[in-house]
């Protein structure tokens, strides 16, 4: 879902209506939360903790990230994975 998001935010030039109202980032901000919180409380599997770091490491390199700072999800895992250590 992150992929998706963060592809569609360069490819249809939703940079362009980016305001209060619209962001996708919300949409990825609570999807991020929830995993986190998922992962704190125990409930979130190893295998799938695993493919999750893959993606969002490929996400690390898409434009929407590097030229727009899309998505903002990335930044809370990066908090989250500083805070552990």
């Amino acid at each position: 879902m992150l992929e998706i998001l963060t592809s569609h935010f360069v490819e249809d030039e939703h940079y362009n209506y980016f305001d209060d109202m619209y962001s996708p980032d919300y949409v990825c901000q609570d999807m991020m939360e929830a995993i986190i919180s998922s992962i704190q409380s125990g409930d979130f599997p190893a295998a799938e903790l695993q493919r999750l770091k893959g993606g969002l490491e490929k996400l690390r390199h898409t434009e929407a990230y590097e030229d727009y700072d899309v998505s903002y999800a990335l930044n809370l895992w990066e908090k989250f994975e500083n805070s552990r250590y």
